[in-house]
């Protein structure tokens, strides 16, 4: 219950910190808009554009689709669009601003030949006819050099590069405590079950003088201990739904089906290098980047002040990265303990089956076994989502969302 309400807030964090990068948009736009033609292949477009969401593409319906994200892709786009067409406009006059130019020095060359106050208001058509040709190329040029800018300097595109890096995080986040969330009512809906047949037996039991009254009043319990976890969970699902879909600009209303997650690869642990993850996040992370590029002050108190906090920072980073890392071995432990456990249930779950079958069983011994059955399952279910959420959280400090606060 808790991480679940942690995920929710990891996602509503990333609406928030979106919210105040850019200018909110009007509505949700997708699916069903096209995508960027030139970015995906036809099959990627296709799966951006039915009503599925799935954990692989979440950055892509980011950047197509939320609101906030897309809006602020849209008017970079414009806005470039709009200097390259400037520049156009103003090539396309050129030539007429050059036959212009051109004729105030021919003649301003013409009096300068008749020297005296002629000659001198020559050299002043000379010099006009030159300043506007080279003024007007120069304005050219500087259209031309921002085009260039918005298109190849990453520090044009900081801001909403930096803000769907955040966006994604949060739909991830939010994904995984949605699909944990169904885990557990999949199971709690086993679990009622269960615990429902289990209290008609103990209360027929009781009533035939067979049970004691303190068995039934733990069957009775459980049941009602899972029916209050049903129900809050259930509702707990339906906002974690909402902000997936606020975050992916979906209208909750459409109801998109959410794909569970995959089982987690185990072959992701392989790449990662504690002490090479740690320069990389370093390197990468916004917080540090914007203290090393800051003034470095002109005293020598500043300069100090200046480095310390570098310094300061870069050690905090290295220390999250060490519990982030310790993180993700701790839920690889626990998510392969969990599959031993879940192994073990399920030899036994088989066993139990025959063994009432062939009546070496009761029936309530029988439903408890099934009970421990389901809780391994939903162990394993439950650690393999820790797994994930731990994972992609070390892979986003290295891509420099750690917070180092």
């Amino acid at each position: 219950m808790r991480k679940t309400k942690q995920w929710i807030a990891l996602a509503a964090a990333g609406v928030m910190a979106a919210s105040l990068a850019f200018p909110a948009a009007a509505a949700p736009t997708g699916p069903g808009a096209a995508p960027e033609p030139e970015r995906y292949d036809a099959e990627t477009r296709a799966r951006l554009q039915d009503n599925i969401i799935e954990y692989d593409e979440l950055q892509n319906l980011i950047h197509e689709y939320n609101p906030t994200i897309s809006e602020g892709w849209r008017m970079y786009n414009d806005t470039r669009e709009d200097y390259a067409n400037m520049v156009t406009e103003l090539e396309s006059q050129y030539p007429h601003v050059k036959d212009t130019a051109d004729g105030l020095i021919s003649q301003g060359e013409l009096l300068g030949s008749m020297g005296g106050e002629m000659g001198a208001m020559g050299a002043g058509l000379v010099k006009t006819g030159k300043g506007l040709d080279s003024s007007y190329r120069g304005t050219i040029q500087g259209f031309r050099d921002t085009v260039n800018k918005w298109g190849t300097n990453k520090q044009a595109t900081k801001q909403l590069r930096q803000g769907e890096k955040q966006m994604t995080a949060g739909a991830q986040s939010a994904m995984i405590g949605y699909d944990k969330i169904r885990s557990n009512i999949a199971t709690l809906e086993t679990m009622v079950k269960m615990y429902e047949k289990q209290a008609q037996i103990a209360e027929r039991q009781t009533a035939l003088g067979m049970g004691t009254e303190s068995t039934l009043l733990g069957a009775k319990s459980s049941l009602l201990s899972a029916q209050t976890q049903l129900t809050s969970l259930q509702s707990q699902m339906d906002g974690v739904r909402r902000t997936l879909c606020q975050l992916l600009g979906f209208d909750p209303d459409t109801n998109p089906e959410i794909r569970p997650l995959p089982e987690f690869d185990m072959s992701r642990l392989d790449t990662m290098n504690l002490e090479q993850d740690t320069v990389k996040a370093i390197g990468n992370n916004y917080t540090l980047i914007g203290q090393r590029t800051s003034a470095s002050g002109k005293t020598n108190s500043q300069i100090e002040n200046r480095n310390r906090m570098i310094d300061e920072g870069d050690q905090k980073l290295t220390i999250e990265m060490q519990r982030l890392y310790q993180d993700v071995m701790d839920k690889k432990a626990a998510y392969e303990a969990a599959q031993t456990g879940y192994a073990a249930a399920e030899k036994s779950y088989g066993s139990s089956e025959r063994m009432y079958a062939n009546g070496l069983v009761s029936e309530a011994q029988f439903i408890g076994m099934q009970i421990s059955y389901h809780q391994k399952k939903a162990a394993l279910e439950s650690a393999n989502l820790d797994l994930w959420q731990a994972m992609e959280t070390y892979t986003w400090a290295i891509d420099g969302q750690a917070g180092i606060d």
